[in-house]
């Protein structure tokens, strides 16, 4: 086992876009909800940018734990991303079949290819974006992330542990990303879309490459990663050229936006970090508390927070959502702290 590495940094960032993920899913997805001023509701609109920071993350962190863990095989480590991913999503599916079933719907709205697509994880945004293939389960729009979480995960360990020469690696996932998303825009479908988005999680990789080789992050060293990012942000913003209408949550500038945001929040975070991330922990360190159970609280808070609030006979009310927040808090926290580690010890 290599050297251990602690970011107690990365938590609180985990932790802080999980909690604008879930307080953006509340705000956006209770349509009728008029409790939550415009300004509130301005500050929040951004929850799908908030994904790409866990695309992100999740790179770097995975770089990590196979420098930690040099000889361990593909097999044991798709058995790992296997159980992290599949065991809280299955709690998820559950989750939202009874409270759908709650209100007599669940055998009109189950869908048996959804649940197929969502199994292989395939799900996507599809009102927004053209030519996915599966919806997410019974309306849980946050599912849209993990198809690529999953499929970048398969891809991270052949290109790490068997691409001889790494030096222009980030150049040949770029091209790579292009190239998908061109045929994307010719011929909408599933696949292209998510390799298209692999260069934002490589851009991950290819930061802990950074760390591991110089232990610093500079804007030389860097230089790289934020080319890769404002190449994706180049090429995403030709097919704008023959939009005359502006929807900003709607293909092509959705997809704009996302890989805008990634070369905006890496090049803010670099500026901050050589000036010695100040004020760091008092913006964003408290937020490392949600870090241990930020992927429950993501996967559960759109069925828990919104559809069990348009599905309820219950006064919406104050009480009421603060209740409801209790109960996915402690189901997140029985799901990552409690079940899961049992499941990692059984399924092995």
């Amino acid at each position: 086992m290599g050297e251990k590495f602690y970011f107690p940094k990365l938590d609180a960032i985990r932790g802080a876009a999980c909690f604008y993920v879930l307080i953006h899913n509340f705000i956006y997805g209770l349509h009728s909800l008029d409790l939550v001023p415009d300004f509130v509701k301005l500050i929040f609109a951004a929850g799908q940018e908030a994904v790409i920071v866990f695309f992100i993350l999740s790179g770097f962190l995975v770089r990590i734990s196979l420098f930690r863990h040099p000889n361990l095989s593909f097999w044991n480590y798709l058995i790992k991303r296997f159980r992290r991913i599949y065991f809280p999503l299955i709690i998820s599916m559950l989750l939202s079949m009874l409270i759908v079933g709650l209100n007599g719907t669940l055998l009109q709205r189950l869908s048996g290819l959804d649940i197929l697509g969502n199994f292989l994880l395939l799900q996507d945004f599809g009102s927004v974006k053209p030519g996915t293939w599966f919806y997410p389960f019974l309306g849980n729009l946050p599912l849209w992330s993990l198809s690529y979480e999953w499929w970048f995960y398969l891809m991270f360990y052949p290109l790490i542990h068997w691409v001889v020469n790494p030096t222009r690696r980030i150049y040949y996932i770029l091209l790579f990303s292009a190239a998908s998303y061109g045929t994307y825009v010719l011929l909408p479908n599933q696949i292209s879309l998510i390799c298209s988005y692999f260069i934002v999680g490589w851009v991950g990789v290819e930061m802990a490459n950074i760390f591991l080789k110089d232990r610093t992050f500079t804007f030389k060293n860097m230089r790289p990663v934020l080319l890769a990012l404002l190449g994706m942000v180049l090429i995403s913003a030709i097919p704008l050229l023959g939009e005359s209408q502006f929807k900003p949550g709607y293909y092509p500038f959705l997809m704009f936006r996302h890989f805008l945001a990634g070369l905006v929040l890496l090049t803010g975070g670099l500026y901050w970090y050589r000036n010695h991330l100040i004020y760091f922990n008092q913006i964003l360190g408290y937020f490392s508390i949600l870090a241990p159970i930020s992927y429950g609280l993501y996967i559960f808070s759109y069925p828990i927070l919104v559809q069990w609030g348009l599905n309820s006979n219950f006064p919406k009310n104050w009480a009421f959502y603060g209740l409801n927040l209790m109960v996915l808090i402690g189901l997140a926290y029985l799901t990552e702290r409690k079940w899961q580690p049992a499941i990692d010890r059984w399924f092995k």
